[in-house]
């Protein structure tokens, strides 16, 4: 076997040499192995689809500098596939944002959880400038590993275009590549837009689905309609989509657009506001449709540091709801109902006994479960603990009905910083798929 023997006093360079070595290591394995065999090598489908796709995405990113051919190898869809599925359900990264009002910048951390649940300590992904005179943040929506950064927005006709759809953004947290998306010019007197991220299994695509809410001219001001446009990753511009809101089975000025869905069995989901439905928006057929809630749930609508939040989640890979603020505020207790079948739209529910008061706890409520089957729970704030420049998060055991905390360090910049916002704002997996 080849023997890398190369001193260098950088330490990143050193753990890169021994994964190779490692690699090697495999490839002389097996080689000898089918040798003795058949005296045949090893084909490079085995190394390349099943030996190098074990390794983790730091590692990968590092090894795309050895040479032209492992950095094609690397952005490979089929191999970023491969590395996906081994990957699946081994870690988690949680996303945090802290919006700097010294520099007026938005800064994205990090945090990953271990297969045993321990989180490693924060570390800094990215930053976004805010707009001068404006302090709406960027909202995170991630969708099997990807991350959609955007700016959901208020806006009016005296604004300017530019103004009007400031950039956004998806973004691979593994491999820190981004894109910008493309500008789609809204109408004349748009007053909101926002952005909706999703991906289908079905035919293996990420696409955005952008809605527009404005008032047609010569209309009275309480008159809105909606303008529906699609972006599909690997293309660069908005499709508009012809949709016949009088066709729909929801009344579409209810549905909260506003909110963040979730995007589950490769479909956006929303809870109308006014009728008992969920509302479905299919990324395959691109087409809207409506799932009738249980007989027995009762909504509940919270708010987060002044934003309505959605109350529909991911828990174990099953559309969730979660609902009853009545259990919530004098019983401490906090209800699921739970889609376990799709098709046939069964619904089961679920009873989560807080240990302590829901109040006292930050107003808890379900984030989505991480890849040990646990429930990740969001705080209405991410409180500084002892040790200094620690955070703590809360998880819910589905199977043993126990609570725990995890302490979070952050970096030490962010230690004693009272000016700054602190939020639990999504959670991705491995995902190493180029954009481009």
């Amino acid at each position: 076997m080849v023997q890398l023997k190369i001193l260098v006093g950088n330490r990143e360079l050193n753990k890169m040499i021994r994964e190779l070595e490692l690699i090697l290591y495999f490839e002389d394995f097996f080689t000898r192995k089918r040798n003795l065999e058949s005296s045949s090598e090893l084909p490079s489908e085995i190394i390349c689809f099943q030996i190098l796709p074990r390794l983790p995405s730091k590692s990968l990113m590092r090894f795309k500098c050895v040479c032209k051919s492992w950095s094609s190898l690397v952005q490979n869809p089929s191999f970023a596939d491969a590395h996906q599925s081994l990957h699946r359900n081994k870690l988690t990264h949680l996303r945090l944002t802290i919006w700097d009002t010294a520099t007026r910048q938005q800064h994205f951390l990090s945090v990953q959880i271990n297969q045993d649940g321990s989180p490693t300590p924060a570390i800094h992904l990215l930053n976004l400038p805010t707009m001068s005179n404006d302090h709406r943040l960027y909202n995170a929506q991630s969708t099997n590993g990807l991350v959609c950064l955007y700016l959901s927005n208020t806006l009016s006709h005296d604004h300017t275009l530019a103004y009007l759809d400031p950039p956004n953004f998806i973004f691979n947290p593994c491999t820190r590549e981004s894109i910008i998306l493309p500008h789609a010019s809204p109408p004349y007197c748009t007053s909101h837009i926002t952005y909706h991220f999703g991906f289908s299994p079905l035919t293996n695509e990420y696409k955005v689905l952008q809605v527009q809410t404005f008032r047609p001219h010569d209309s009275i001001p309480t008159d809105l309609t909606f303008m529906f446009k699609m972006f599909k990753l690997g293309t660069s511009l908005w499709r508009r989509l012809e949709i016949d809101l009088n066709h729909l089975a929801f009344d579409p000025l209810e549905c909260p657009f506003k909110v963040q869905g979730v995007c589950i069995n490769g479909a956006i989901h929303w809870m109308h506001w006014k009728e008992n439905v969920v509302v479905v928006f299919d990324i395959g057929d691109e087409k809207f449709r409506v799932i009738p809630l249980p007989q027995d749930y009762i909504c509940f609508i919270h708010r987060i540091l002044g934003e309505v939040m959605r109350n529909v989640l991911e828990v174990d890979g099953y559309l969730a709801l979660i609902g009853d603020k009545k259990l919530m505020t004098l019983q401490n207790m906090m209800a699921l109902w739970i889609l376990k079948d799709y098709q046939n739209q069964v619904w089961v529910r679920k009873t989560i006994m807080l240990p302590h008061c829901w109040r006292a706890l930050g107003c808890l409520v379900p984030l989505r479960t991480i890849h040990n089957g646990e429930l990740l729970l969001q705080s209405t704030v991410l409180r500084v603990h002892g040790p200094p420049g620690h955070v703590r998060v809360h998880v819910y055991n589905m199977e043993s009905k126990s609570f725990s905390e995890s302490e979070i360090g952050l970096p030490s910049e962010w230690t004693f910083r009272n000016d700054a916002r602190l939020k639990l704002v999504a959670s991705y997996d491995d995902n190493i798929v180029p954009l481009r």
